[in-house]
């Protein structure tokens, strides 16, 4: 019992010698990142156990066996720095709160900035769900620091305090580092609150930070009543989508333009004095966009050229000229619905035919099994008789 007590003793006091002079052999950052200096190993005993434990404590580290680093050397300042980041990167924010107030209380010489710890207690407590405790972290630095600022405006509008929110968000200057996402929120504030004209500003102050995100093009598309810049944006928004493959918003973009683009067709069909069957996506959609529905390539593809001709005949032709060009667009597309259907028709009959190809490979091996099964039990004796001189 003796022996033991010693050994945990000797344990203890070598993990708080190795605490009390680990600051040469780190370096440690403003935003509570932490860097490992690799040194000369000392010629002294001690410090040279000391820094064989520290050695040893970088292996568990690297090798990201964080409790066997923990129990070497429990509550060691550069490993909790560590753990935060560690347990954040893993959506596990209760644990990261709670190592980040164990840092705190533990690093008094203020290796880290006090400043950089109580921003991080804030972001932390906001995203536990404490909204009062993570302002309370943060308003001292609210001058000092635009994502403290912007922090703080997030955090009313999780309280749904909009008007507050909206107040902190909107002093965070264009120059300031905070300015994109404070935009972001401020757009999502005045979108709840329907001031589009806000929104729009909003959106076009995104967009001159961040041109190649798809999403603020949707932005300013949705906040603006100009259908020509509507369409414009939507359309620059959909080339994005189209290169990352994100068929999804493809469809959710040309179910939002197909309304804008045959409101100028209805427009220009109405001052025609001659006869001709309107074209009508709706209705082409209505008879056939049950056929490949599931194809979305295509239905872009032929939503595409159905709205370029319908365009470039409202541009060139007035009077009977725009009556033909409309007749030769509908003619076009009911040869489309023609040519469509038959794919159709032989996409079904292919589906079957693999189906009854399938079916008959089952139903041969299902018959070559019984044939065995038969074969097996009609000669038992040949297969399981031993020789007579066994």
């Amino acid at each position: 019992m003796k022996k033991f007590v010693l050994i945990c003793l000797t344990l203890l006091l070598s993990a708080n010698s190795v605490k009390a002079g680990f600051e040469n052999y780190y370096k440690f950052e403003p935003n509570l990142d932490v860097k490992f200096i690799q040194s000369i190993e000392p010629e002294d005993k001690t410090l040279k156990k000391e820094y064989k434990t520290i050695l040893k404590n970088e292996k568990y580290i690297k090798q990201k066996k964080y409790q066997k680093a923990d129990k070497l050397l429990p509550d060691f300042i550069p490993n909790l720095a560590r753990f935060i980041n560690i347990y954040s990167d893993k959506k596990d924010f209760k644990n990261a709160l709670e190592t980040a107030k164990r840092l705190t209380e533990l690093d008094t010489a203020n290796l880290f900035p006090k400043s950089a710890k109580d921003y991080r207690l804030g972001v932390l407590y906001s995203l536990n769900g404490d909204y009062i405790n993570s302002n309370k972290y943060l308003y001292p630095y609210i001058n000092q620091n635009s994502y403290a600022r912007f922090q703080i405006a997030q955090n009313y509008y999780y309280m749904q305090d909009l008007k507050t929110a909206e107040a902190h968000a909107s002093k965070i200057k264009t120059q300031e580092d905070a300015f994109y996402p404070a935009q972001e929120l401020l757009y999502t504030i005045y979108d709840i609150t329907k001031n589009p004209q806000k929104a729009y500003t909003a959106a076009k102050n995104l967009i001159k930070f961040d041109p190649g995100n798809p999403q603020n093009y949707m932005r300013i598309a949705a906040s603006t009543s100009n259908d020509a810049e509507k369409l414009t944006n939507y359309y620059r928004a959909k080339q994005i989508y189209l290169s990352q493959n994100l068929n999804d918003m493809i469809k959710r973009i040309n179910n939002l333009t197909a309304p804008i683009e045959q409101k100028k067709i209805d427009e220009a069909y109405k001052k025609l004095t001659f006869y001709c069957k309107k074209p009508d996506w709706f209705k082409i959609k209505e008879r056939s966009g049950d056929l490949l529905s599931d194809d979305i390539s295509y239905w872009d593809k032929r939503q595409n050229e159905f709205f370029n001709t319908a365009n470039d005949c409202i541009s060139r032709y007035t009077g009977s000229n725009l009556a033909a060009c409309f007749q030769d667009l509908n003619a076009f597309e009911e040869r489309e619905d023609n040519s469509l259907n038959a794919e159709n028709a032989r996409r079904i009959e292919a589906r079957q035919r693999e189906a009854q190809i399938q079916q008959l490979v089952r139903q041969n091996m299902l018959l070559e099994e019984q044939n065995r099964m038969r074969y097996y039990n009609y000669y038992p004796r040949y297969y399981y008789r031993r020789p007579y001189y066994w």
